[in-house]
Protein backbone atom coordinates (compact mmCIF):
# COMPACT_ATOMS: atom_id res chain seq x y z
CA UNK A 1 0.00 0.00 0.00
CA UNK A 2 1.62 3.42 -1.01
CA UNK A 3 2.32 5.90 2.09
CA UNK A 4 -0.22 8.85 2.31
CA UNK A 5 0.85 11.93 0.97
CA UNK A 6 1.45 13.09 4.93
CA UNK A 7 4.13 10.46 5.10
CA UNK A 8 6.06 11.73 1.58
CA UNK A 9 5.95 15.28 2.46
CA UNK A 10 7.37 14.23 6.27
CA UNK A 11 10.20 11.96 5.20
CA UNK A 12 11.30 14.94 1.79
CA UNK A 13 10.87 17.76 4.56
CA UNK A 14 12.94 16.03 7.01
CA UNK A 15 15.75 14.65 3.90
CA UNK A 16 16.10 17.77 3.09
CA UNK A 17 16.64 19.16 6.34
CA UNK A 18 19.26 16.78 7.66
CA UNK A 19 20.76 16.66 4.66
CA UNK A 20 21.80 20.32 5.46
CA UNK A 21 22.56 19.16 9.04
CA UNK A 22 25.12 16.62 7.73
CA UNK A 23 26.69 18.57 5.14
CA UNK A 24 27.26 20.89 8.41
CA UNK A 25 28.65 17.74 10.61
CA UNK A 26 30.72 16.56 7.94
CA UNK A 27 33.97 18.43 8.99
CA UNK A 28 32.00 19.61 12.38
CA UNK A 29 34.72 18.79 15.15
CA UNK A 30 37.95 19.47 12.92
CA UNK A 31 36.87 22.56 12.20
CA UNK A 32 36.74 23.43 15.52
CA UNK A 33 40.06 21.99 16.18
CA UNK A 34 41.96 23.43 13.50
CA UNK A 35 40.56 26.74 14.75
CA UNK A 36 42.54 26.09 17.89
CA UNK A 37 40.16 24.65 20.72
CA UNK A 38 40.74 21.81 22.62
CA UNK A 39 38.36 19.14 23.85
CA UNK A 40 37.62 21.10 26.97
CA UNK A 41 36.52 23.86 24.93
CA UNK A 42 34.56 21.94 22.66
CA UNK A 43 33.04 19.74 25.61
CA UNK A 44 31.97 23.58 26.85
CA UNK A 45 30.17 25.04 23.64
CA UNK A 46 28.47 21.23 23.54
CA UNK A 47 27.24 21.50 26.86
CA UNK A 48 26.50 24.99 26.36
CA UNK A 49 23.95 23.34 23.25
CA UNK A 50 22.36 20.80 25.76
CA UNK A 51 21.97 23.14 28.59
CA UNK A 52 20.14 25.67 26.41
CA UNK A 53 18.24 22.65 24.28
CA UNK A 54 16.93 21.50 27.66
CA UNK A 55 15.44 24.91 28.41
CA UNK A 56 13.89 25.85 25.11
CA UNK A 57 12.58 22.67 24.64
CA UNK A 58 10.15 23.27 27.52
CA UNK A 59 8.88 26.51 26.02
CA UNK A 60 9.34 24.99 22.43
CA UNK A 61 6.96 22.31 23.17
CA UNK A 62 4.01 24.24 24.65
CA UNK A 63 3.95 26.80 21.75
CA UNK A 64 3.89 23.79 19.14
CA UNK A 65 0.77 22.69 20.93
CA UNK A 66 -0.46 26.00 21.18
CA UNK A 67 0.31 27.99 18.30
CA UNK A 68 0.82 25.14 15.90
CA UNK A 69 3.24 22.80 15.04
CA UNK A 70 3.85 24.33 11.54
CA UNK A 71 4.14 27.61 12.78
CA UNK A 72 7.29 26.43 15.31
CA UNK A 73 9.11 24.13 12.89
CA UNK A 74 8.94 27.13 10.03
CA UNK A 75 10.43 29.79 12.85
CA UNK A 76 13.12 27.03 14.06
CA UNK A 77 14.38 26.86 10.40
CA UNK A 78 14.54 30.38 10.04
CA UNK A 79 17.23 30.47 13.35
CA UNK A 80 19.36 27.19 11.85
CA UNK A 81 20.19 29.41 8.95
CA UNK A 82 21.06 32.25 11.25
CA UNK A 83 23.07 29.85 13.53
CA UNK A 84 24.44 27.68 10.52
CA UNK A 85 26.07 31.08 8.97
CA UNK A 86 27.44 32.21 12.36
CA UNK A 87 29.25 29.16 12.84
CA UNK A 88 30.77 28.93 9.34
CA UNK A 89 32.02 33.15 10.12
CA UNK A 90 33.16 32.30 13.36
CA UNK A 91 36.70 31.57 15.05
CA UNK A 92 36.62 31.73 18.74
CA UNK A 93 35.19 29.98 21.24
CA UNK A 94 32.34 32.77 22.08
CA UNK A 95 30.92 32.79 18.70
CA UNK A 96 30.94 29.36 18.64
CA UNK A 97 29.04 29.17 22.23
CA UNK A 98 26.74 31.89 20.92
CA UNK A 99 26.40 29.99 17.68
CA UNK A 100 25.54 26.83 19.74
CA UNK A 101 23.09 28.28 21.84
CA UNK A 102 21.22 29.83 18.58
CA UNK A 103 21.21 26.31 17.14
CA UNK A 104 19.53 24.78 20.10
CA UNK A 105 16.93 27.55 19.96
CA UNK A 106 16.08 25.94 16.74
CA UNK A 107 16.43 22.55 17.28
CA UNK A 108 13.91 22.77 20.30
CA UNK A 109 11.18 24.13 17.87
CA UNK A 110 12.02 21.93 15.10
CA UNK A 111 12.61 18.50 16.97
CA UNK A 112 9.08 18.39 18.97
CA UNK A 113 7.14 20.52 16.32
CA UNK A 114 7.50 18.24 13.45
CA UNK A 115 7.48 14.46 15.01
CA UNK A 116 4.08 15.95 17.02
CA UNK A 117 3.13 17.14 13.56
CA UNK A 118 3.38 14.35 11.69
CA UNK A 119 1.81 11.44 14.11
CA UNK A 120 -1.08 13.51 15.04
CA UNK A 121 -1.35 14.69 11.00
CA UNK A 122 -1.78 10.91 10.78
CA UNK A 123 -3.93 10.31 13.39
CA UNK A 124 -6.99 13.19 11.62
CA UNK A 125 -6.91 10.66 8.37
CA UNK A 126 -7.03 7.45 10.67
CA UNK A 127 -3.47 5.90 9.64
CA UNK A 128 -1.91 6.22 12.26
CA UNK A 129 0.01 2.95 12.21
CA UNK A 130 1.67 4.07 9.00
CA UNK A 131 3.96 5.99 11.09
CA UNK A 132 5.24 2.28 12.24
CA UNK A 133 6.63 1.94 8.39
CA UNK A 134 7.57 5.86 7.70
CA UNK A 135 9.66 6.39 10.64
CA UNK A 136 12.47 4.02 9.45
CA UNK A 137 12.17 5.42 5.50
CA UNK A 138 12.73 9.00 6.75
CA UNK A 139 15.93 7.51 8.55
CA UNK A 140 17.11 5.92 5.86
CA UNK A 141 15.97 8.63 3.22
CA UNK A 142 17.95 11.04 5.68
CA UNK A 143 20.97 9.07 5.97
CA UNK A 144 21.42 8.07 2.28
CA UNK A 145 21.50 12.03 1.22
CA UNK A 146 23.73 12.46 4.22
CA UNK A 147 26.00 9.90 2.06
CA UNK A 148 25.53 12.65 -0.66
CA UNK A 149 26.25 15.12 2.29
CA UNK A 150 29.96 14.05 3.05
CA UNK A 151 30.99 13.72 -0.60
CA UNK A 152 29.60 17.56 -0.67
CA UNK A 153 31.39 18.90 2.64
CA UNK A 154 34.63 16.91 1.41
CA UNK A 155 34.57 19.09 -2.01
CA UNK A 156 33.83 22.11 -0.40
CA UNK A 157 36.02 21.86 2.88
CA UNK A 158 38.93 21.53 0.24
CA UNK A 159 38.05 25.23 -0.64
CA UNK A 160 37.44 26.38 2.95
CA UNK A 161 36.74 24.65 5.82
CA UNK A 162 34.01 26.73 6.28
CA UNK A 163 31.70 26.18 3.41
CA UNK A 164 30.19 23.01 4.39
CA UNK A 165 28.78 25.11 7.59
CA UNK A 166 27.02 27.63 4.74
CA UNK A 167 25.91 24.93 2.05
CA UNK A 168 24.16 23.46 5.52
CA UNK A 169 22.01 26.74 5.90
CA UNK A 170 21.31 26.84 2.33
CA UNK A 171 19.60 23.62 2.25
CA UNK A 172 18.11 24.25 5.75
CA UNK A 173 16.45 26.87 4.09
CA UNK A 174 15.15 25.02 0.98
CA UNK A 175 13.46 22.77 3.50
CA UNK A 176 11.85 25.48 5.80
CA UNK A 177 10.17 26.41 2.16
CA UNK A 178 9.14 23.07 1.63
CA UNK A 179 7.43 22.78 4.90
CA UNK A 180 5.36 26.48 4.72
CA UNK A 181 4.32 25.78 0.73
CA UNK A 182 3.16 22.10 1.68
CA UNK A 183 2.79 21.47 5.51
CA UNK A 184 -0.65 21.68 6.82
CA UNK A 185 -1.31 23.05 10.27
CA UNK A 186 -2.16 20.98 13.38
CA UNK A 187 -2.21 21.44 17.08
CA UNK A 188 -2.03 20.33 20.51
CA UNK A 189 -3.97 21.45 23.38
CA UNK A 190 -4.18 24.99 22.64
CA UNK A 191 -6.62 25.83 25.45
CA UNK A 192 -4.12 25.55 28.61
CA UNK A 193 -1.31 27.43 29.42
CA UNK A 194 2.30 26.81 29.61
CA UNK A 195 2.44 26.14 33.28
CA UNK A 196 0.01 23.95 32.72
CA UNK A 197 0.85 22.01 29.71
CA UNK A 198 4.30 21.20 31.01
CA UNK A 199 2.78 20.35 34.27
CA UNK A 200 0.70 17.46 32.55
CA UNK A 201 3.64 16.58 30.58
CA UNK A 202 6.05 15.94 33.86
CA UNK A 203 3.15 14.02 35.51
CA UNK A 204 2.62 11.67 32.47
CA UNK A 205 6.26 11.15 32.26
CA UNK A 206 6.27 10.63 36.13
CA UNK A 207 3.49 8.11 36.15
CA UNK A 208 4.39 6.27 32.93
CA UNK A 209 6.67 3.64 34.13
CA UNK A 210 7.00 2.58 30.68
CA UNK A 211 7.92 6.16 29.22
CA UNK A 212 10.36 6.76 32.12
CA UNK A 213 12.44 3.78 31.66
CA UNK A 214 12.78 3.85 27.97
CA UNK A 215 13.50 7.95 28.33
CA UNK A 216 16.67 6.56 31.33
CA UNK A 217 17.68 4.07 29.04
CA UNK A 218 17.86 6.31 26.03
CA UNK A 219 19.49 9.06 28.30
CA UNK A 220 22.60 5.95 28.40
CA UNK A 221 22.59 5.29 25.09
CA UNK A 222 22.52 8.60 23.60
CA UNK A 223 24.94 9.86 25.57
CA UNK A 224 27.29 6.77 24.88
CA UNK A 225 26.74 7.72 21.02
CA UNK A 226 27.31 11.23 21.54
CA UNK A 227 30.90 10.16 22.54
CA UNK A 228 31.79 8.74 19.33
CA UNK A 229 30.58 11.51 17.29
CA UNK A 230 32.92 13.93 19.43
CA UNK A 231 35.65 11.38 19.00
CA UNK A 232 35.88 9.71 15.22
CA UNK A 233 37.84 12.20 13.43
CA UNK A 234 40.55 12.77 15.30
CA UNK A 235 41.15 9.51 16.13
CA UNK A 236 40.98 8.46 12.22
CA UNK A 237 43.35 11.03 11.48
CA UNK A 238 45.41 10.08 14.65
CA UNK A 239 45.43 6.87 12.90
CA UNK A 240 46.74 7.79 9.26
CA UNK A 241 43.64 9.21 7.95
CA UNK A 242 43.89 12.18 5.91
CA UNK A 243 41.52 15.35 6.37
CA UNK A 244 40.63 15.15 2.88
CA UNK A 245 38.91 11.91 3.63
CA UNK A 246 36.86 12.61 6.21
CA UNK A 247 34.08 13.67 4.21
CA UNK A 248 34.19 10.51 2.24
CA UNK A 249 34.28 8.77 5.54
CA UNK A 250 31.17 10.96 6.63
CA UNK A 251 29.49 9.20 3.48
CA UNK A 252 30.18 5.63 4.88
CA UNK A 253 29.13 6.54 8.46
CA UNK A 254 26.17 7.21 6.76
CA UNK A 255 25.83 4.02 4.66
CA UNK A 256 25.89 1.93 8.13
CA UNK A 257 22.90 4.32 9.69
CA UNK A 258 20.96 3.73 6.42
CA UNK A 259 21.35 -0.12 7.26
CA UNK A 260 20.81 -0.38 10.97
CA UNK A 261 17.39 2.02 9.76
CA UNK A 262 16.77 -0.61 7.05
CA UNK A 263 16.69 -3.56 9.53
CA UNK A 264 15.02 -1.53 13.17
CA UNK A 265 11.69 -2.12 12.39
CA UNK A 266 11.96 -5.95 10.93
CA UNK A 267 14.15 -7.01 13.85
CA UNK A 268 11.80 -5.47 16.10
CA UNK A 269 8.98 -7.09 14.87
CA UNK A 270 11.23 -10.83 15.23
CA UNK A 271 12.86 -9.74 18.60
CA UNK A 272 10.85 -8.12 20.27
CA UNK A 273 11.88 -4.36 20.62
CA UNK A 274 13.46 -4.36 23.60
CA UNK A 275 15.56 -6.88 22.83
CA UNK A 276 16.36 -5.12 19.19
CA UNK A 277 17.05 -2.15 21.41
CA UNK A 278 19.61 -3.75 23.58
CA UNK A 279 21.40 -5.38 20.74
CA UNK A 280 22.37 -1.67 19.90
CA UNK A 281 23.63 -1.24 23.07
CA UNK A 282 25.59 -4.41 23.09
CA UNK A 283 27.09 -3.66 20.04
CA UNK A 284 27.78 0.27 20.68
CA UNK A 285 29.73 -1.43 23.79
CA UNK A 286 31.72 -3.82 21.71
CA UNK A 287 32.76 -1.14 19.45
CA UNK A 288 34.13 0.75 22.26
CA UNK A 289 35.61 -2.00 24.14
CA UNK A 290 37.43 -2.97 20.68
CA UNK A 291 38.51 0.03 19.14
CA UNK A 292 41.77 0.72 21.48
CA UNK A 293 42.88 -2.69 20.18
CA UNK A 294 43.24 -1.72 16.62
CA UNK A 295 46.04 0.29 14.98
CA UNK A 296 44.62 1.10 11.25
CA UNK A 297 42.24 4.03 10.29
CA UNK A 298 40.55 0.86 8.25
CA UNK A 299 39.99 -1.07 11.34
CA UNK A 300 39.06 1.89 13.08
CA UNK A 301 36.67 3.34 10.28
CA UNK A 302 34.94 -0.54 10.78
CA UNK A 303 34.24 -0.66 14.44
CA UNK A 304 33.33 3.28 14.58
CA UNK A 305 30.78 2.53 11.85
CA UNK A 306 29.38 -0.12 13.93
CA UNK A 307 28.35 2.47 16.09
CA UNK A 308 27.43 4.52 13.19
CA UNK A 309 24.70 1.19 12.65
CA UNK A 310 23.22 0.90 16.07
CA UNK A 311 22.46 4.49 16.13
CA UNK A 312 20.37 3.77 12.67
CA UNK A 313 19.02 0.48 13.95
CA UNK A 314 17.81 1.86 17.38
CA UNK A 315 15.87 5.34 16.34
CA UNK A 316 13.33 4.53 13.78
CA UNK A 317 12.21 1.91 17.35
CA UNK A 318 12.75 4.48 19.81
CA UNK A 319 10.09 6.97 18.08
CA UNK A 320 7.70 4.26 17.41
CA UNK A 321 7.32 3.08 21.29
CA UNK A 322 7.78 6.75 23.25
CA UNK A 323 4.84 7.99 20.30
CA UNK A 324 2.97 4.87 21.96
CA UNK A 325 2.99 6.12 24.98
CA UNK A 326 1.55 9.64 25.03
CA UNK A 327 -1.52 11.28 24.62
CA UNK A 328 -2.02 13.52 21.50
CA UNK A 329 -3.20 16.71 23.50
CA UNK A 330 0.29 17.04 25.11
CA UNK A 331 2.69 15.07 22.47
CA UNK A 332 4.50 18.05 21.84
CA UNK A 333 5.07 19.30 24.98
CA UNK A 334 5.76 15.46 26.24
CA UNK A 335 8.57 15.12 23.86
CA UNK A 336 10.13 18.62 24.99
CA UNK A 337 10.29 17.52 27.85
CA UNK A 338 12.06 14.11 27.18
CA UNK A 339 14.28 15.91 25.19
CA UNK A 340 15.15 18.33 27.76
CA UNK A 341 16.17 15.37 30.01
CA UNK A 342 17.77 13.62 27.33
CA UNK A 343 20.28 16.80 26.55
CA UNK A 344 20.52 17.05 29.94
CA UNK A 345 22.47 13.66 30.56
CA UNK A 346 23.97 14.75 27.45
CA UNK A 347 25.63 18.12 28.75
CA UNK A 348 26.75 16.49 32.04
CA UNK A 349 28.71 13.71 30.14
CA UNK A 350 29.72 16.06 27.52
CA UNK A 351 30.88 18.36 30.39
CA UNK A 352 33.14 15.35 31.65
CA UNK A 353 34.63 14.18 28.66
CA UNK A 354 36.47 17.20 26.84
CA UNK A 355 39.05 17.38 30.37
CA UNK A 356 39.20 13.04 30.26
CA UNK A 357 40.25 13.62 26.86
CA UNK A 358 42.84 16.19 27.00
CA UNK A 359 44.17 14.88 30.48
CA UNK A 360 44.50 11.61 29.17
CA UNK A 361 43.79 9.87 25.81
CA UNK A 362 40.40 9.52 23.12
CA UNK A 363 40.68 5.88 24.48
CA UNK A 364 39.94 6.56 28.09
CA UNK A 365 36.65 8.51 26.31
CA UNK A 366 35.62 5.24 24.49
CA UNK A 367 35.69 2.99 27.93
CA UNK A 368 33.76 5.72 29.15
CA UNK A 369 31.55 5.03 25.99
CA UNK A 370 31.64 1.61 26.57
CA UNK A 371 29.85 1.74 30.36
CA UNK A 372 27.05 3.91 28.71
CA UNK A 373 26.19 1.60 25.78
CA UNK A 374 26.38 -1.28 28.67
CA UNK A 375 24.21 0.30 31.42
CA UNK A 376 21.27 0.99 29.02
CA UNK A 377 20.65 -2.80 28.00
CA UNK A 378 18.42 -4.02 31.16
CA UNK A 379 16.75 -0.61 31.23
CA UNK A 380 15.24 -1.75 27.49
CA UNK A 381 13.90 -5.02 29.46
CA UNK A 382 12.43 -3.38 32.64
CA UNK A 383 10.36 -0.64 30.11
CA UNK A 384 8.80 -3.16 27.82
CA UNK A 385 7.60 -4.72 30.86
CA UNK A 386 6.15 -1.36 32.19
CA UNK A 387 4.75 -0.90 28.32
CA UNK A 388 3.56 -4.57 28.13
CA UNK A 389 1.25 -3.84 31.39
CA UNK A 390 0.57 -0.47 29.78
CA UNK A 391 -1.21 -2.24 26.66
CA UNK A 392 -2.56 -4.98 28.35
CA UNK A 393 -4.34 -2.48 30.37
CA UNK A 394 -6.04 0.03 28.01
CA UNK A 395 -3.50 2.79 29.12
CA UNK A 396 -5.29 6.17 27.89
CA UNK A 397 -2.68 7.60 24.78
CA UNK A 398 -1.94 4.58 23.70
CA UNK A 399 -2.55 3.95 20.02
CA UNK A 400 -2.12 0.91 18.11
CA UNK A 401 0.98 -0.41 16.29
Amino acid sequence: MPLSRTSREYIAYMAILNSGFFVFQSYYIIYLTVNGLSYTDISLIFVGNFVALAVFNLFAGDFADRHGRKKALLIGGAINVFGFMVYGLSSSILYFLLAEIILAGSAALINGSVEAWFVDSLRTEDKQSEAKRTFPLTSSASNLLGIVGGVVGSVFAAIALNLPMLVGAILTAVATLFAFLLFKENFGEKSSHFAGLVKESFSHFRHSAALRDLTYAEMFRSSATIVYFIIYQPYLVLQGMGKEFLGIYFSALMISMVAGNLFSVKMADRLGRHRMLALAGILLFASYILQPTVHTYILAGLLFAVSGFTSGLALPTVMIWRNSLIPSRIRASTLAVLSSLLNLAAGVMTLALGPVIDNSSLEAAMYIGAFLAAASVPLYFIANRHSTIAENEGTPGLWPD
